[in-house]
């Protein structure tokens, strides 16, 4: 389908394409050698490889090779025909990509239905539709933003985020090519677009990455410059005399993979990213390109793997994934490489025997309408399968035994013996009961309601709705606060029960993964500084001291968040982050109660509970493993010494041979750390019981 015609003249693109079985002219083989490394900085970093900690720049390293490999070749197209083929476009990239994405996916469903918990199923269903239609990144920018999903196991199909950037960012690309070089005929007005585009788009991207680094990660609009600069060298560096490039890109080559690797070996978990220090790779790969001729990246060796790179790439994360599941345990670095020899393997084999026989088909290639039907029909093979997914569940999720329900209505002490009598009961209990509350497929959503209403707040925001300081009974003379992060906001059921049946004003600051601690956070799930929580943190303190609240109950996650790289003694800024909070919560007189955290699960429990429904016992905790890190006595004697009183809500959960996770048949945890809500309000007795001590006789009766 030809989009309309323009002129030649000037254009002097250097021919670069995508590889073909064999060379042929104008093919790079350094581009073909960078490829190979950018793919096995990935997978190392993917498997633990500690040297390269920040070998995920390989994924920057792509984005610049791909949009000047595709800019050149649409350069090269008009400088040829004189026209530009949209439609042909699309379909030589949909001959590149979606076979060998296509064999991915269906070979990742199945093998998750044969080894994954079923419960994963749904959702694993839902990233294949939205991979096959390159739309999973908006799809992570979203789940990345729920709390709920917020320590929940990779996707074995989040990878395919990479690719969606590049194809909705391939959809901008040739509309900038038609208004620059078809209706002005003018190939400046394309570089000039084009440069606006990138310049936008990496301000965009240092701002969101800021405020919100799971949308500054996934985001098209955050990533499209990195893309843009590789079109930009394709349009630009043609230009410039043979002469001048000889002697500015000399050394270019060697400047640009020593900042590839700089970043690949000091960037890490903890650096914010990508903002400006994505700008280290996605230069050090201009370099790279714009110098030409490397002998280094011209190895036979790196030719192979970089032939592949796309297949590897694609194969190997489902496979890290999935080994562990398939396994029966968690796996170490040595087993991951392991593990990615063998995803290599099967690469090469798709490479081979799919990949290349249809990319290369000769028909597929000259008759655009059968190429789309090829695409449609893959693209349908994957949404049918994936379809089938929401009834896979049912397979394995339904237990066998009844239980009753969990009642600890009475006086305090006879709440508490039958609470420790049912905890007994249930260490020993083998069935899961077939009338389960919350079910395991509804565990998820069994969540305290301010996740919904906007009293727990979401990570890119930094204050919580004056609504919130006015639940429970809002005239009453008597305030409590709720102050922490989502391990604050899971007693939220427990504390508004309390609230209706004693008569408080309920206040409630709580915020996704963000401690009260006055500590620098870093959250690996946002890949970076995590600054909202920083000015959450301080604007709550400072409503909840403009309250004078009678009593301030605080909490949060012992050992999930990170801190900002940089400290000497984590532990002891943790406790005196804890101890500075405290003291300016003291200041108005409230009285202050410490909740230590919950205990920890094993793993996910309904995951683990929907495959061993006959045996519970597999899903089960041991007291020792529950406990979580010592740091978790260091704060708690912290906030002793700033005038908290410390409540351990451990003997709630655990006798003293185990922690077990389904107590009658009420679900204790809805994964493998927040309390469902089922449960926590069953324990608002004996939480009242321990605020009874903190409050005067007249404030609970």
């Amino acid at each position: 389908m030809s989009i309309g015609s323009i002129p030649a003249q000037g254009l002097r693109i250097t021919p670069v394409d995508d590889v073909k079985p064999a060379p042929r002219p104008g093919f790079r083989p350094d581009i073909e050698g960078l490829r190979a490394l950018a793919v096995l900085l990935v997978v190392l970093y993917h498997c633990g490889v500690s040297t390269f900690s920040g070998g995920y720049v390989g994924v920057d390293v792509f984005f610049v090779i791909s949009g000047y490999l595709i800019t050149s070749h649409l350069a090269r197209e008009v400088a040829e025909t004189g026209r530009l083929r949209i439609g042909r476009f699309y379909a030589r990239r949909a001959l590149r990509l979606l076979p060998a994405a296509t064999l991915v996916l269906v070979a990742t469903l199945v093998a998750a239905w044969i080894w994954m918990p079923p419960l994963r199923m749904r959702a694993l269903a839902t990233d294949a539709v939205a991979a096959a239609g390159y739309l999973i990144n908006v799809r992570l920018i979203q789940v990345g933003n729920d709390y709920r999903s917020a320590s929940a196991s990779p996707s074995p199909l989040q990878h395919f985020w990479s690719l969606a950037v590049e194809e909705q960012f391939y959809l901008v690309i040739p509309l900038l090519a038609l208004i620059g070089l078809v209706l002005l005929r003018r190939r400046a007005v394309f570089a000039l677009l084009l440069g606006v585009l990138v310049t936008a788009s990496f301000a965009g991207s240092v701002l969101t990455s800021q405020t919100s680094s799971v949308a500054a990660y996934f985001g098209t609009p955050t990533r499209a410059w990195e893309l843009g600069a590789g079109s930009l060298l394709a349009l630009v560096l043609p230009r410039f005399p043979p002469s001048f490039l000889r002697h500015v890109l000399r050394y270019g080559g060697f400047v640009g993979l020593s900042a590839i690797a700089y970043a690949a070996v000091s960037f890490g978990p903890t650096t914010p990213f990508p903002g400006w220090r994505a700008v280290i790779p996605v230069l050090g790969t201009v370099l790279v390109v714009a110098a030409g001729s490397n002998r280094l990246l011209a190895r036979p060796a790196l030719q192979f793997v970089g032939a592949r790179s796309y297949s590897f790439y694609l194969w190997h994360w489902p496979a890290l994934m999935i080994a562990p599941y398939l396994l029966g345990r968690e796996i170490g670095t040595p087993e991951k490489l392991l593990v990615a020899v063998a995803a290599f393997g099967l690469a090469c084999a798709g490479y081979s025997l799919i990949e290349q026989p249809l990319r290369h088909h000769p028909h597929l290639r000259t008759h655009v309408w059968s190429a789309a039907g090829l695409a449609v029909g893959l693209t349908a093979l994957t949404v049918g399968l994936a379809a089938l997914a929401p009834a896979v569940p049912a397979r394995q999720t339904q237990g066998e035994g009844l239980a009753t329900g969990l009642s600890l209505e009475g006086p305090p002490s006879q709440s508490y013996r039958a609470l420790t009598r049912r905890l007994r009961a249930a260490s020993v209990t083998t069935a899961l009961p077939a009338n389960l509350e919350p079910s395991l497929e509804d565990a998820a959503g069994d969540d305290p309601a301010i996740a919904r209403d906007g009293c727990l707040v979401a990570v890119p925001d930094t204050t919580t709705p004056k609504r919130c300081e006015h639940l429970g009974a809002p005239d009453a003379s008597t305030t409590v606060v709720l102050f922490g992060d989502s391990h604050a906001a899971q007693w939220y059921p427990a504390l508004s029960r309390l609230a209706r049946e004693k008569h408080w004003r309920l206040a409630v600051f709580t915020k996704v993964m963000c401690s009260p601690a006055d500590v620098r956070l870093y959250a690996d799930r946002y890949s970076g500084d995590y600054r909202t929580c920083t000015t959450w943190r301080e604007h709550s303190v400072n409503r909840i001291r403009s309250l004078k609240a009678d009593l301030v109950v605080t909490t949060s996650i012992a050992d999930r968040l990170d801190l900002v790289a940089g400290l000497d003694d984590v532990d002891a800024t943790w406790a005196q982050g804890w101890a500075t909070t405290l003291n300016r919560l003291r200041h108005r007189g409230s009285r202050l109660v410490f909740l230590a955290d919950t205990p920890r699960a094993k793993a996910d429990v309904p995951e683990c509970l929907s495959q061993n429904p006959k045996n519970v016992q597999a899903c089960a905790q041991s007291p020792e493993q529950a406990a979580l890190s010592p740091q978790r006595t260091l704060i708690a004697a912290a906030a002793r010494r700033a005038g908290a009183r410390v409540v351990d809500p451990t003997p709630w959960f655990c006798d003293d041979s185990s922690c077990p996770v389904v107590v009658g048949n009420t679900l204790i945890y809805r994964d493998d750390n927040h309390v469902t809500g089922r449960y926590a309000r069953a324990l608002a007795p004996l939480l009242g019981e321990e605020l009874r001590q903190d409050l005067s006789s007249t404030s609970l009766p």
